[in-house]
Parts: C-alpha cells; structure tokens; sequence
C-alpha cells in the first residue's frame, strides 16, 4: 500500500512541475511582442469621373463646368516602403476630357507651315446650340506617392497622394450641332458634326494630381503643366480636372 501511494505522489508531483512549465512558456510566448505585419498592397485599380476646365482662357471662351465631364482609369502597382504607411505607386492608364462650350476651333495660316488654333466664341452667333464640345485622349503614365493611416475598428482606412502624371495625345475631336441649319465650308452643323484631330493641341503632357479618401473612395485633382495648345499655336487654356473616385482594389 505505501508503495502504491508512493508511486501516486511521484505521478502527481511530476504532472504539477509539467504544467508549471507550459504555463510558464506559454506567459513567455505571449509576452514577447507580435511582429509587425507589412501593409497590404492597395489601390492597385484607379476609376475617376471629373468635372473638366480650363485655367486662363480668354473671359469670351468659357467652359461649362457641369457638363464638361471626363472619365480617367489607371492600373498602378502599389510599393509599400518597409513595414510603413507610405508606399510608391506607378502604372499606366487612360484619360478623355470633354470640354462643352460655345466656342469652335478655327485654324489659320501664321506663316509658312505654321497655323494658329483659334477658338471662335462667335462662330455660332445667332444659332442655338445642342452639342459643342472639344475632346482630347490620352495614354498616361502615372505616379504616386501614398499615405495609408492605420485601419480603424471597421477595417477601413483615410487614404491620401500626391503624385505627378506624363501624358500622350492619342486623339482629339469635335462634336457640334445646331437647332436649325448652319453652313460653314460646305458643312451643315444641324447635323452632328464631328471634326477629327485638332491642329496645334500639345501631344505630350505632365501635370500634378493628387487625391484624399476613405476606404475606397476618394476626391482627386488635376492640374496640367502644360497648356492645352502649344505656347504661341492656339487660345491660351491650361487643363483642370476635380472629381470623384473609387478603387475596387
């Protein structure tokens, strides 16, 4: 019988100092401190709707804000800096203003080989206007650097950027049309008149943007740095884009 206790104390002597171990790693597991995780990659997909303008055109050439709307997309890759909340962002994306006003573009010879891009506010004098408006494409190329706040208790975050975009003009038009009919070399603007590549418009753009947000959506701006004709070829009028975006991703 005493050894039968014996053999009963030695078991639940050992069973004590085994458990005291495992709690005692287990509190040195848990106080060790947890391994800051790298942000995850976002903003990889850019969807834009603006409200396009111009800065600094003549007061006879005035732009309509709200019916001058453009759509922008972009597909960037997003580069976050160590374990931070600022990451690099570059990619490639695609750009259309549409600028409704009342003004035509007219061209004329300067010089030999060299024309001028002026926009007639009185072209259509007289005549009441369903569509006039100037589009130009782009290809772009841009970039970003981002912040991205620590998410709240909702998994969301505030997301801002400033960034810098190049640009090529891969086509520009008009698109015009009257109530009634109107002739101009031979061509009746009653019916909707498109015009294809518009003499003297810069091929190649850069400008600012940046963008402030939460969660997946955000307010974005665009200034261009260059004017929406060559310097000395065209109306002076420098690009403003203001809108709203989403990223899905």
């Amino acid at each position: 019988m005493k050894k039968f206790f014996s053999i009963l104390f030695a078991i639940g002597l050992f069973a004590s100092t085994a458990n005291a171990q495992t709690v005692s790693e287990t509190t040195v597991a848990d106080e060790q401190p947890k391994k800051k995780r790298k942000p995850p990659k976002k903003e990889m997909i850019l969807v834009n709707l603006n409200f396009d303008s111009w800065l600094f055109n003549p007061s006879t050439v005035k732009p309509k804000w709200f019916a001058s709307r453009g759509v922008d997309v972009a597909l960037l890759y997003d580069y976050v800096l160590a374990k931070s909340n600022f990451s690099l962002a570059g990619g490639v994306g695609f750009n259309s203003h549409n600028i409704h006003m009342e003004a035509f573009p007219i061209v004329y010879q300067i010089t030999e080989g060299h024309s001028y891009t002026h926009l007639d506010p009185t072209f259509f004098e007289g005549q009441k206007i369903t569509v006039n408006k100037i589009s130009t494409n782009f290809i772009d190329i841009p970039f970003e650097v981002r912040f991205r706040s620590n998410p709240h208790k909702n998994g969301k975050r505030i997301a801002a950027s400033v960034g810098f975009k190049l640009g090529w003009l891969v086509q520009s038009h008009t698109k015009s049309k009257t109530d009634e009919d109107y002739f101009y070399e031979g061509v009746n603007f009653r019916r909707k008149i498109k015009t294809y590549d518009i003499p003297n418009l810069t091929k190649f753009r850069y400008g600012l943007t940046a963008r402030v947000g939460y969660a997946n959506f955000y307010l974005n701006f665009f200034y261009s740095l260059t004017p929406l004709f060559r310097e000395g070829y065209g109306t002076e009028a420098v690009p403003i884009s203001i809108g709203i975006g989403v990223s899905p991703f």
